[in-house]
């Protein structure tokens, strides 16, 4: 009965402490698929924000260099914008250059950036809002999918681009727009569809400060987040990047990897993407983290209660022995379980130590086999090579050299107690294998190698060097503009050979030198340097124009910004510096001013001269009106008397006579009206405002009622646009033009005279007036303004030769041009242009 009781006894407590063993183990493990879990997440999360914040960099830089040009226009944004095309921007589509336009002024502002070189230029812009955000230039960036919106787009009809714009206007910081689908994937059969951001930053003018206009980087979320996010999301099953739209938190990106098991890990992270945060989901089955997973939990409580099983039936059996055996067989259990206590606890430490660490371990015997690999170890050599020799790996994994190209040699593993350092391409990964030989007995029966995957850490380490690369190479290469950095405490960190060739310090002389070292002495004793560091800390970016010393001591005049460089959090990470030489400007600058002094001497004098020239011509004026008159109106007077009194008596010759002095008298007080109109015209006062062409032209055909007597004249009046003018002066033109309109079309039948407009290439409305009469040959087109110059004999038409040229200078005062296209016995047509009226333009008189 003691006997069994002992027994069972033993096999209790066996169970016993094999089962809390296993449940401390699974402890460990799952503690330990955490802790991986948790460094997967971390690296997702830095590698979204650093990728987030490169593009928020590039499009800093890009906007930093299109507000350092003067002239803004395609030629210059296609420089600007050209080294984002070298970049690594994965799911960046394009970048676009964006400008507000009121309702109003679209005509204009497709007019002014088809002269900046976008002659195709079409604004489309969406109906019901005031203010329009176009899209004017543009860059595709999207290699697998080119093509793509081009300019003239507004961005208004996207609410959340033009958001972002409004939010990058007011803080003057890069902004984010929610998620929303672009035009091009609005077809995409995939659920969800493809969504698009876009990132925005400001521009300003250099000089005052003023908004030039927007620079916008859109990024297709699901490219963008495919590509960043292969390396640190490898062992995870379900990784996706979710936004906010509105309220809705919705996920705009998704990485997916099939698994026969469910996830039992998640982590949900936020992202801080410019001025608003994404939240990153990862989820992922435990057993699929290298280094989490293991069989050790089982394992202790199958061999703990193999051991139990053991103990008791060594108990039984001695107990049942003699009492002497029995002494012996308890010293012997008692160190037994000494023994594998000890055991137990080293095998279960070491055992911890090796599932959890990142790194593989591998223990090769004497004759090349694995004889031991830890789970690290065996995902990174696989399946089939943790089967094999380690001198089959090579061929198994397609070992490579670190160069990546020469095929993996086999190294000895060196003396014993040495340890060799090995780089190497495995199975497409980066691993580094310090390999340790082992000692018994004097002797090497294996070694010990630990492997390390250093595939992450070499790609960012190659696009770190890349990227310092192509910012060297942008910043040597601007040709006109000194470029280099500073830190946030205002010492210089980068230095282009363009400053060196601006400065004339070399690299080695100035970097870690503090900025105020390139200011003159005066401008460093009143602290310039300081307050423009601080005003760029404050607001964002400084202006820095003003005198500089060069390293031989000369002096010259920059024209130069300082823009600092902010974390996400908004502190500032730094500053950087584009100044341009503008010392031959200034220089032209101070003469122009010279000049312009000598100018304003002149036309005061001329200004006088004139005056004086005025008030003759006023004297001149009257004389004719009053001295003239009076003989032409006596001739005409005593003919009219003479053709009543003695008509009688003359013969039909006489009378015909008598009837030529009226009407040459006639025609000389005409001929003098017009030119005293046309000499008052240049002295005259304008006063602009409003023209309804259309109400013009109605009113001065009523009047032209008499002209036309019983003919029948069709008039055809086509859109007319208001015009910016003195609507008194523009009456003289239209009431010419239709009433030689009216004239020229005696001999027609029927008589047509048209009035309309059209718009030029160049967007300028061009009014005209046109007629089936009798025209006129264009070979004499030259004498049409000119001053009694007339095209037909006055016995055909009537008139004094004034009208045309009257309107050839009224038009040419509003800044406006006239000229005509005719054929003879084809009609005439006569065009002229006028200021567009712009409500903004009007004035009162």
């Amino acid at each position: 009965m003691g006997v069994r009781l002992q027994v069972l006894g033993v096999v209790l407590l066996g169970l016993l402490v094999s089962g809390g063993a296993g449940l401390l183990m699974h402890r460990v493990e799952r503690d330990g698929a955490d802790q991986a879990l948790d460094r997967r997440t971390a690296a997702a999360q830095d590698a979204v924000a650093s990728a987030t914040q490169r593009y928020v960099d590039a499009l800093q830089l890009a906007a930093g260099a299109l507000e350092a040009l003067p002239v803004l226009d395609a030629g210059a944004f296609g420089t600007a914008t050209e080294p984002l095309g070298r970049l690594w921007l994965p799911g960046a589509t394009g970048v676009d250059y964006v400008v507000a336009v009121p309702d109003a002024g679209v005509a204009a502002a497709q007019a002014a950036w088809r002269e900046r070189g976008v002659p195709e230029l079409n604004l489309a812009p969406a109906p019901g809002t005031s203010v329009h955000y176009f899209a004017v230039l543009a860059r595709p960036l999207d290699v697998r999918r080119p093509g793509g919106p081009g300019p003239g787009r507004d961005l208004a009809a996207t609410p959340q681009a033009g958001a972002a714009v409004e939010r990058a206007e007011k803080t003057g910081l890069p902004a984010a727009s929610e998620p929303y689908v672009a035009l091009r994937d609005a077809s995409s059969s995939a659920e969800p569809q493809p969504q698009t951001v876009a990132l925005v930053q400001r521009v300003v003018e250099r000089r005052t400060g003023a908004l030039r206009g927007y620079l916008q980087l859109t990024v297709r979320v699901q490219d963008f987040f495919g590509d960043t996010m292969l390396q640190p999301v490898r062992e995870l099953l379900d990784v996706s990047l979710a936004a906010y739209a509105g309220t809705e938190l919705r996920t705009i990106a998704v990485l997916r990897r099939p698994s026969g098991r469910g996830a039992d890990l998640r982590r949900t992270v936020d992202v801080q993407v410019a001025d608003r945060q994404w939240r990153l989901r990862v989820a992922t089955d435990s057993g699929a983290l290298a280094g989490a997973g293991g069989h050790l939990d089982e394992g202790m409580f199958f061999g703990g209660a193999a051991l139990t099983l053991v103990t008791a039936l060594l108990v039984y059996t001695l107990a049942t022995s003699r009492r002497r055996a029995e002494e012996r067989v308890e010293e012997a259990t008692a160190e037994l379980r000494v023994a594998g206590a000890t055991a137990r606890s080293q095998a279960t430490l070491l055992s911890a130590v090796m599932d959890t660490i990142a790194d593989g371990v591998a223990v090769i015997d004497g004759e090349g086999r694995a004889a031991w690999l830890n789970p690290t170890a065996r995902a990174i050599l696989g399946p089939e090579a943790s089967q094999a020799s380690a001198s089959q790996w090579p061929e198994l994994l397609d070992m490579r050299e670190a160069d990546g190209v020469t095929r993996y040699r086999n190294r000895s593993p060196g003396p014993a107690g040495t340890e060799t350092l090995v780089e190497c391409v495995m199975a497409g990964r980066r691993i580094e294998v310090r390999v340790r030989a082992l000692v018994y007995d004097g002797e090497a029966p294996g070694a010990v190698a630990v492997m390390r995957d250093i595939t992450d850490r070499h790609a960012a380490e190659e696009r770190l060097r890349s990227s310092e690369e192509l910012l060297q190479l942008l910043l040597d290469g601007a040709r006109d503009y000194a470029i280099y950095m500073l830190d946030p405490d205002g010492r210089i960190v980068s230095w282009s050979g363009n400053a060196e060739r601006l400065n004339g310090y070399r690299s080695e002389d100035i970097i870690g030198e503090d900025y105020a070292r390139l200011f003159t002495p005066e401008d460093g004793e009143a602290g310039r340097p300081g307050t423009v560091l601080r005003q760029a800390r404050e607001t964002g970016r400084a202006e820095s124009d003003g005198p500089r010393v060069r390293k031989d001591g000369t002096r010259f005049w920059v024209q130069g910004q300082l823009t600092a460089v902010r974390d996400p959090d908004g502190s500032v990470r730094g500053f950087v510096n584009v100044s341009q030489d503008v010392t031959a400007r200034k220089q032209a600058e101070q003469v122009i001013e010279r000049l312009n002094a000598d100018l304003e001497r002149r036309v005061a004098e001329r200004t006088a001269d004139l005056r004086e020239a005025n008030d003759e011509l006023e004297s001149f004026s009257y004389s004719v009106s009053h001295d003239l008159r009076a003989p032409l109106r006596a001739v005409d007077g005593f003919a009219r008397m003479l053709a009543l009194d003695h008509g009688e008596v003359l013969d039909e010759q006489g009378r015909r006579y008598v009837g030529r002095i009226r009407a040459g008298a006639q025609q000389m007080g005409e001929l003098i009206d017009g030119l005293l109109a046309f000499s008052r015209l240049q002295r005259q006062e304008m006063a602009n405002s409003r023209v309804r062409l259309a109400d013009l032209v109605a009113e001065v055909w009523d009047e032209l009622a008499v002209e036309r007597g019983e003919r029948s004249v069709e008039l055809v009046v086509g859109e007319l646009p208001d015009a910016l003018g003195d609507p008194r002066l523009i009456r003289h033109v239209v009431a010419n033009l239709l009433g030689n309109a009216v004239k020229y079309t005696r001999d027609a039948d029927p008589a047509r005279v048209e009035v309309g407009h059209r718009v030029t290439a160049a967007g300028e409305a061009t009014y005209f007036v046109r007629d089936n009469g009798a025209g006129f040959d264009m070979r004499y087109a030259g004498k049409l303004f000119k001053v009694f110059q007339r095209l037909h004999r006055a016995e055909e038409y009537e008139g004094t030769g004034i009208g045309l040229a009257l309107a050839h200078r009224i038009v040419h005062r509003h800044g406006g041009q006239i000229w005509a296209d005719a054929a003879p016995g084809e009609g005439a047509t006569f065009y002229f242009t006028l200021p567009a009226f712009v409500p903004a333009l009007e004035t009162v008189p």
